[in-house]
């Protein structure tokens, strides 16, 4: 049986998540779909044949399409010819866009075999933009799906917690607590020292807590030392769980360390060999 806790923090915390979840979940199927869609579009084109033969122009007429920008986007007329072909005894057409093309004449097409689409340029096969989006909408869907696996699974983990039968994962030494400026939401940063950690490297190192103020407890002041646990047990995690033992206080934060991130930030900046 789990141990009896005051979840009442923590839960505050998943569901804060669950927001982030869902807009994971969102964005997964529209750059999904998008990606789909690029794909698909591109393995037309690969696996399209097609059979060259002459048509002749046989009726035009003005249709509305739309066009412009996402913020621009607005209806224009725009000229369509019908073209007509016999293949293999069989007669067929399609319309396609033109501003030059005369009823009555006839000219060299490439119809495909799959679906009987006119062309009137020969065809190229995908382009170097077909290639890009389908390459990069699917890579950024893959990267999404991979955030919303870790986000659902950091979720049901801290949903199980549980700190029966386990020893704290480390030891945190408060030594400051700020307001995270420019944040949608009041946001606390607990900022100070590792004193101890399951962790070796992380023992002595400068650590900082970051949460929401409404799932903080609140209290007038804070105990100098926090136990802490990583929501997955004996591996390292960005967020955890909090112990206030003075307090009786349980709650999650995300886990960060500044050094780490000022190095990412200075092996940016630096410039390259020879520059």
């Amino acid at each position: 049986m789990a141990a009896k806790i005051d979840r009442r923090l923590i839960n505050r915390h998943l569901r804060t998540r669950n927001v982030l979840v869902l807009t994971l979940v969102f964005f997964t199927a529209v750059i999904g779909f998008i990606g789909v869609n690029n794909v698909i579009d591109l393995s037309r084109d690969l696996t399209a044949s097609y059979v060259s033969t002459t048509g002749q122009v046989i009726e035009e007429e003005t249709r509305q399409v739309r066009e412009g920008s996402r913020r621009n986007r607005h209806w224009v007329d725009r000229r369509f010819v019908t073209i007509e072909y016999s293949l293999e005894g069989k007669i067929g057409s399609d319309s396609v866009r033109s501003d030059d093309l005369q009823v009555g004449e006839s000219l060299p097409i490439w119809v495909e075999t799959r679906d009987g689409d006119v062309r009137t340029e020969a065809p190229a096969g995908p382009d170097f933009w077909q290639w890009f989006w389908a390459v990069t909408m699917t890579l950024l869907t893959l990267l999404i799906v991979w955030w919303l696996v870790a986000a659902v699974r950091t979720s049901v983990r801290l949903l199980a917690f549980s700190p029966e039968n386990r020893e704290p994962d480390f030891v945190f030494a408060l030594q400051g607590i700020t307001q995270v400026p420019g944040a949608k939401k009041p946001t606390l940063k607990l900022s100070g020292v590792m004193e101890s950690n399951s962790i070796e490297k992380r023992i002595g190192e400068r650590a900082e807590f970051t949460l929401r103020t409404s799932n903080a407890p609140q209290a007038q002041t804070y105990p100098p030392r926090f136990t802490g646990y990583y929501v997955n047990p004996g591996a390292a995690s960005v967020t955890v769980v909090l112990h206030a033992v003075e307090l009786d206080a349980w709650f999650a934060a995300d886990l960060t360390y500044p050094a780490e991130l000022e190095a990412i930030a200075q092996g940016k900046a630096k410039p390259e060999a020879g520059a």
